[in-house]
């Protein structure tokens, strides 16, 4: 009796030490850093009262997640899931074109639809932006026009100098409102 306790003692203690080995050997995981990096095309800026009124952008449908949009093909989009909006897109598009426009127009409605806001890797990470819109006047008369970004290419290193490019072609979308409100 006493040696079949001491037995079973000594294959208790074996399994223990046998579970601890193996637990001392696995590798545990261990916490990944973040590499997911945030950013917002501007600063908070004072919007004019007396100018155009800037309706909220309207964007295509692939533009409207967090992540950025990368276009690998003509009908493929893929997303930057390491680069994300840290502000709906929409919203800061809209705060950019409305400081870009300031004062000018006052009493006319600026509409905004944006196709294409995104890195286009397949045309060697060209930037593109391109939009669609309409200007109103009080007396319901609109003015209608198409915007493509003059040509930006990325470098492929920097996401920010990337976002940068990207703050750029919506500053020359803005200018170009800007510009076609102060027409009578």
């Amino acid at each position: 009796m006493k040696k079949l306790a001491l037995c079973l003692q000594l294959s208790a203690l074996c399994a223990l030490s046998s579970v601890l080995g193996l637990l001392s050997a696995c590798n545990l995981p261990q916490p990944q850093a973040d590499t997911v990096r945030h950013f917002t095309l501007s600063t908070p800026a004072a919007t004019p009262a007396d100018g155009a009124v800037v309706r909220p952008v309207q964007l295509a449908g692939h533009l409207r997640g967090r992540p950025m949009a990368v276009r690998v093909a003509p009908n493929e989009v893929i997303y930057n899931e390491d680069v994300r909006w840290a502000e709906p897109l929409d919203d800061a598009i809209t705060q950019l074109l409305r400081a870009r426009v300031g004062s000018a127009g006052a009493g006319r409605t600026i509409t905004v639809q944006l196709s294409r806001c995104e890195l286009v890797r397949a045309e060697g990470n060209n930037v593109q932006l391109a939009a669609t819109w309409t200007i109103t006047a009080a007396d319901g008369t609109a003015q209608r026009g198409a915007f493509t970004a003059g040509p930006r290419t990325w470098d492929g290193k920097d996401q920010g100098a990337l976002v940068g490019l990207i703050r750029d072609a919506v500053n020359e979308l803005g200018d170009t409102l800007a510009a076609a409100v102060a027409v009578k």
